[in-house]
């Protein structure tokens, strides 16, 4: 690709395979029975790229808003917030403290969280959510701001959940355009996981009581 040197593509594969991992670990491929069926595989969040979706809003919505507070210029929010993950996952390497050995080969261009067995990547989380890191070796903007690592957790908790569960899995092709031209393709799998039928424009809707109120004229 032009205009993109060796040391950006490098950076966009570290990127993608630590938020791979991070959706991976929060809702993997499982199983579901279905009537009729039985037992099948679900795929999970990284199957349906919701990777792509949390770095898609970590890049265009938080990262400005993140900016303009701190009047930051030329900080990367996705290689600081991976390098967040990696500080994590690195301090709870050095404890002693994970489960299962680590494994390089599954996110190859990953760094200590990619490396992580899925559980160990959910207790690393849980070590920063507990700053129980350095904060003064983390990159700006988490660099000695214990608020704003403790919001990212819980923003990095949630953003899987609202790609999975929401309507942008369908988007298929036009799931990176922007949101006016983005077009749902077919219907999304967390919809039918957790049976809803879709948008409806003929639904009822109870918006309250009727409110009779008697104005008072003012006299002068």
């Amino acid at each position: 690709m032009l205009g993109i040197s060796e040391g950006e593509r490098s950076l966009n594969r570290y990127i993608k395979s630590t938020f791979q991992a991070l959706v991976h670990a929060i809702i993997p491929t499982h199983l579901k029975y279905k009537e009729y069926i039985g037992t099948v595989h679900v795929a999970g969040a990284q199957e349906l790229h919701v990777y792509e979706y949390v770095i898609w809003i970590l890049d265009h919505s938080i990262s400005l808003q993140v900016k303009e507070q701190l009047n930051l210029v030329n900080s990367s929010m996705l290689k600081s917030t991976a390098e967040l993950l990696d500080a994590g996952a690195a301090q709870l390497i050095q404890k002693g403290q994970i489960l299962y050995p680590l494994n390089v080969t599954a996110y190859p261009n990953g760094g200590p969280f990619s490396a992580l067995s899925p559980i160990d990547r959910l207790r690393a989380i849980t070590l920063i959510e507990r700053l129980e890191i350095n904060l003064k070796n983390l990159s700006i903007p988490y660099k000695n701001n214990p608020g704003l690592v403790r919001n990212m957790m819980d923003v990095l908790n949630e953003l899987p959940m609202f790609g999975y569960y929401s309507e942008w899995t369908a988007y298929g092709t036009t799931r990176l355009f922007s949101p006016e031209y983005r077009r749902v393709e077919y219907f999304p799998l967390g919809w039918e996981l957790t049976q809803y039928p879709g948008p409806s424009f003929g639904y009822r809707d109870f918006r309250g009581f009727l409110a009779i109120i008697q104005h008072k004229k003012v006299v002068d």
